[in-house]
């Protein structure tokens, strides 16, 4: 599974916080990367959590609205993927200092 956009990473860190809705998670990325994140970015990149069996859907509430779901086998890969992004962050905290990239 790539993790090839800043999207899914974020997608994948909201999963991991807690079980969310498409819609609460399109919203939530645009206050966080303060651009518009359409259902296209979204939902098939779900639709392929769920189908990799990372990812599990229920539909609650009145309106039934579908929630997802991180399984272990999701917390897991998020874990894994964001040791290996911590270590891409150090290298690259080596390569322009650490002043420059922490705050005062």
């Amino acid at each position: 599974m790539k993790v090839n956009t800043v999207v899914k990473l974020y997608t994948l860190i909201l999963l991991a916080e807690g079980d969310r809705h498409g819609y609460e998670l399109m919203k939530t990325l645009e206050d966080l990367l303060g651009a518009p994140v359409g259902p296209s970015q979204v939902y098939p990149f779900l639709r392929k959590l769920e189908s990799l069996g990372l990812l599990v859907s229920k539909r609650v509430g009145s309106r039934e609205k579908k929630v997802y779901s991180l399984t272990p086998e999701g917390r897991e890969f998020v874990k894994e993927l964001l040791q290996k992004s911590l270590t891409v962050l150090q290298a690259a905290v080596k390569v322009i200092g650490r002043e420059k990239v922490c705050l005062p």
